[in-house]
């Protein structure tokens, strides 16, 4: 059986990279400029400042325990440990976008993101299926461990305290979190949450924690009376109509502005905001989603012109793969009785076929639907 030459491959992708750029048309180079400006873009909400002064508590807090602040005398004794700060919100809601847009403009982080650059930041996205070995390994592979087996359970701990202090790593970011409720014994959820204790409590190198997921994450650590201090919680709550129809109707300003070729004059109603927010299960993180995908929809397809109702419509068929107009939120009258959510995910299974009572976004369906 031939075997494909790997050796050189970052070269070829390149290589290949460039001839697509060099075959583009004119239309398609500007229309992907359009959309990329568009893909690319962070929209700020109420939740930046207040993940600012978070984080601002969970950095002081570590002057403090490491007896590291300017005018102030290091406590005797030993360390007491980190802080942990626990982002919570419903799938969508922007958790993972907001920390990923703060960590990159936070000095403090400087290199983040940055491969081969040294950041004090480490950011992981928990495993699903979850186990507690699974998590341990895959913070050791970012952290650089390159064996060809996964280290056993037992041992892999160790291991990722001796290289967090290794690699200069303070903060460690565990996004998705809430996949630890996946394990059903309890035994073994508690054995999670005393593992990342440890890590918090590690006299000689503490860890400060930044856990983001689900709602049901903000139970860290709240039946321990020694850690319940040392943990903040920050939720990420659900958008609502008619409070958020105007900020709806900005978000739509403020992306279709970044496009000249396309207008969004139909869409300023509260009626079209309402379908939106229904629509996106009333988290913002999706309703910048639609409002991305339909700008790009408009542009690939009709080259720019008026955004409509049509192009978000197609947008949710391409999300869930609903192909019924009566079905879809953007074009039935009978929109708020759909079960957006239903469509919008699906339920998580084991290895055995088991469900986790975890869930996730479903894969985005294109058959039928690009014109």
């Amino acid at each position: 059986m031939n075997m494909m030459n790997t050796s050189g491959s970052g070269g070829r992708s390149a290589a290949f990279l460039n001839r697509i750029v060099s075959n583009q048309t004119h239309k398609r180079r500007t229309v992907n400029e359009a959309v990329g400006r568009v893909l690319s873009a962070y929209l700020p909400t109420v939740y930046d400042e207040q993940l600012r002064e978070q984080i601002d508590w969970l950095l002081d807090s570590m002057l403090l325990e490491l007896g590291e602040q300017p005018g102030v005398a290091p406590a005797e004794g030993m360390v007491r440990g980190g802080r942990a700060l626990v982002v919570t919100g419903q799938a969508g809601a922007g958790k993972s976008r907001a920390l990923a847009h703060a960590f990159a403009s936070r000095p403090e982080f400087d290199g983040f993101g940055k491969p081969g650059e040294w950041c004090p930041l480490l950011s992981v996205v928990a495993p699903s299926p979850f186990t507690l070995g699974a998590l341990g390994n895959e913070i050791a592979r970012k952290l650089g461990y390159h064996g060809r087996r996964e280290i056993q359970h037992s041992k892999v701990w160790p291991v990722v305290r001796e290289l967090m202090a290794e690699c200069g790593v303070r903060v460690l970011h565990i996004d998705e979190a809430q996949h630890g409720d996946e394990i059903r014994s309890d035994t073994m959820a508690q054995e999670v949450e005393n593992t990342l204790k440890r890590m918090m409590q590690e006299a000689d190198w503490p860890i400060w924690l930044i856990l983001s997921g689900l709602p049901e994450l903000s139970r860290f650590c709240q039946n321990d009376a020694s850690m319940k201090r040392r943990v903040r919680v920050l939720p990420f709550e659900a958008l609502a109509f008619p409070g958020h129809a105007e900020s709806v109707r900005q978000t739509v300003r403020d992306l279709v502005a970044m496009c000249p070729s396309v207008g969004c004059r139909e869409l300023q109603a509260d009626a079209f905001a309402h379908r939106l927010l229904h629509a996106a299960t009333y988290q913002f993180g999706i309703v910048v989603e639609y409002v991305q995908d339909a700008i790009a929809e408009c542009l690939m397809v009709e080259g720019g012109g008026e955004l409509g109702l049509g192009h978000f419509a197609d947008v949710y068929a391409i999300r869930t793969g609903v192909r019924d107009d009566d079905l879809n939120p953007f074009l039935a009258d009978d929109w708020t009785a759909i079960p957006v959510e239903a469509a919008l995910y699906e339920d998580v299974v084991d290895e055995a076929g088991k469900l986790t009572g975890a869930r996730k976004p479903k894969g985005r369906s294109t058959k039928g639907v690009w014109k």
